[in-house]
């Protein structure tokens, strides 16, 4: 079947637009990444006092880190389990998915090494889109383990514990135990151009105000090393992850941790998503919010076309390595199928 065409002069019209209708539920994954039909997960963002003068030790703890496995593919199976406890209130949807590959497919055109591969199948007039890794992504685990860039991946999670405490009361304590297994998901119905997906993605905290009450969104924290802000891929792709990352998931500010080499954090910066693509148009050929949206809506549409069999036990998987997007299908209960009996059933 025909491939889709990714020249980038396509997609820079008119923005086909983004509404985010706003968060439908949520769940957590305990310490063994077991689903839990509840908020327990849930952190609470307590603000420090001062932004400007803090001390944060992101390797505190990390010999005793439990991770969780990095080659497990836990493919759709979270949010399939939530969506089947609340069925009752999903009415028809065209796209179910995770958030991490619309991430992806957003910022493709400008990302253009970095290799995906998903599987795609129409059930029930839905279609389900599940992330596989390629052989890129594989090699990069397997370059990273046991090294400092995973140390440096971790120290994310730790951040998280010098800001965030489990209810709205309580205070910050980074001498828990260090884990990346647990967390807290928002699932989010939203729609791109006249195509409704419904999603999950992990988010970090809800702000707890001064006078004690929630904020009304959820906040995303980051690191970086304060030389990275002097380097034009800061601007160009991690600027451009973020605001990926956050906008889908309808997630206002992110307030970044910078650190040195060594993994302490001095201080802390507040950045607005949707400033974030302003603050990267001054480099040359900058990312732009309408090629993203226009390329992901094209894709879907792309995806309508050609995925045409209503079968759970039918995959077709879409590959993009730099050129063209292609579209394969495979036969019937091929390794890739991913929707399960109990779904189906």
């Amino acid at each position: 079947m025909a491939g889709f065409n990714t020249d980038i002069r396509r997609f820079d019209g008119p923005n086909s637009g983004f509404k985010h209708h706003g968060e439908i539920g949520c769940f957590s994954l305990d310490i063994n990444r077991e689903f839990q039909d509840d908020n327990r997960q849930r952190k609470y963002f307590i603000k420090p006092s001062n932004y400007n003068n803090v001390r944060y030790d992101l390797t505190k703890g990390y010999e005793g880190m439990v991770k969780r496995d990095e080659y497990k593919n836990e493919q759709l199976d979270h949010l399939l389990k939530w969506i089947r406890k609340h069925e009752q209130g999903i009415t028809q949807i065209d796209f179910i998915c995770d958030r991490s590959l619309l991430k992806r497919l957003l910022s493709t055109l400008y990302t253009r090494k970095e290799d995906w591969k998903f599987a795609v199948t129409l059930h029930n007039s839905t279609y389900y889109l599940c992330d596989y890794h390629t052989d890129q992504k594989l090699a990069l685990k397997q370059q990273m383990m046991g090294g400092k860039d995973e140390e440096m991946c971790a120290w994310g999670f730790k951040f998280e514990q010098y800001l965030t405490a489990s209810s709205k009361d309580s205070v910050p304590n980074p001498d828990l135990q260090y884990n990346n297994c647990e967390a807290f998901y928002t699932v989010v119905k939203s729609q791109v151009g006249a195509h409704t997906l419904i999603y999950c993605g992990e988010v970090d905290a809800v702000p707890v105000n001064p006078d004690g009450s929630m904020g009304e969104h959820y906040v995303e924290f980051k690191t970086t090393s304060h030389s990275s802000l002097q380097r034009g891929s800061f601007k160009r792709f991690k600027l451009l992850k973020w605001w990926t990352q956050s906008v889908l998931a309808g997630v206002p500010e992110i307030v970044c941790g910078l650190r040195d080499d060594a993994g302490t954090v001095t201080k802390l910066q507040t950045y607005k998503t949707q400033q974030l693509p302003t603050m990267a148009g001054d480099i040359p050929d900058p990312w732009k919010p309408n090629v993203c949206f226009n390329f992901l809506d094209q894709l879907l549409t792309y995806i309508k076309s050609n995925v045409t069999i209503d079968n759970p036990r039918l995959v077709h998987i879409l590959e993009f390595s730099g050129g063209e997007v292609t579209c394969t299908q495979f036969p019937l209960d091929s390794k890739y199928a991913f929707l399960h009996k109990w779904y189906i059933q």
